[in-house]
């Protein structure tokens, strides 16, 4: 997998296991959508972790 360079992490493609669960979660082979699903989920992803990282029940700073 190549990288690229730029600012945006959205240009380069999303992580594998985004592009799975996007695959899962759609019928159709639209390609686009695939991606914006998988980047959708990877924000998720990382709001969660950070939200997670702030809650003194979990551990975090509060």
């Amino acid at each position: 997998m190549t990288r690229n360079s730029g600012s945006d992490p959205e240009a380069d493609p999303p992580p594998e296991w985004a592009l799975a669960q996007a695959m899962n979660d759609r019928e159709d082979d639209d390609i686009a959508e695939r991606d914006a699903r998988a980047w959708s989920l990877v924000r998720d992803f990382e709001d969660e972790r950070h939200d997670e990282d702030d809650d003194p029940d979990e551990g975090g700073e509060g």
